[in-house]
């Protein structure tokens, strides 16, 4: 009867074993590590600290007579933190890829930079473009002052001192990043006017899109 029973027992202890969950082979990943590599320019264009509240009046507003929207600060002062405003607001626009070609091309024809050059510092430095307008309005054509203007920035050195090293005023800095916003802003504008404009004299002339008739 004993040896029966032990018999039993010692069967039940190895299904159970077969049954458990197996630990698997392979290596963990570490939490250090990252699926995806995220791009330069990822800054978000909904940022808070960008944006205010504005109470529009009926019938514009809600439904009800009025209401509140969210609407992009306008950065026209000439200190440190108007500069650091146009900045984020040249990242954020170059994060969205319909109107980042107007934002290299707003920055290279404020700074005099060709935008082929301006795509290369990216590459290399690994910076937004917003970064890169102030450090090649600082560096005024000169490339080499781009890599030492990045890096001097990269140890903690403010905007405001490194514009007063290289002999230019922080005011000055502001206007520069705040003409490459507003040029992108227009050229982008215009271009959505046109494109607008050509879609309207299409339907006017009476063509319309071709669409394939479904076989069958």
């Amino acid at each position: 009867m004993a040896k029966r029973l032990f018999g039993l027992l010692s069967s039940l202890c190895l299904v159970a074993g077969c049954a458990a969950p197996q630990k698997s082979a392979s290596p963990q990943a570490s939490a250090g590590q990252s699926a995806a590599v995220g791009t330069v320019d990822s800054a978000s264009p909904n940022d808070d600290e960008d944006y205010e509240t504005v109470f529009v009046p009926p019938p514009v507003g809600s439904m009800l007579g009025g209401g509140s929207v969210r609407v992009a600060k306008t950065y026209s002062g000439n200190d440190e933190r108007s500069l650091a405003g146009n900045i984020r607001r040249l990242n954020a626009a170059a994060g969205e890829a319909v109107e980042r070609p107007f934002v290299i091309s707003a920055i290279s024809r404020v700074t005099g930079v060709r935008e082929r050059e301006l795509q290369a510092q990216q590459d290399v430095l690994r910076l937004r473009f917003g970064e890169l307008c102030a450090i090649n309005a600082i560096a005024r054509g000169d490339s080499n002052k781009v890599h030492e203007i990045a890096s001097l920035r990269a140890k903690g050195r403010s905007w405001g001192d490194l514009a007063r090293a290289n002999g230019l005023s922080i005011a000055t800095l502001a206007q520069v990043t705040r003409n490459a916003n507003q040029l992108t802003i227009d050229s982008f504008n215009s271009s959505a006017e046109r494109r607008k404009g050509g879609n309207r004299k299409v339907q006017e002339l009476g063509i319309h899109p071709q669409i394939n008739p479904k076989n069958g």
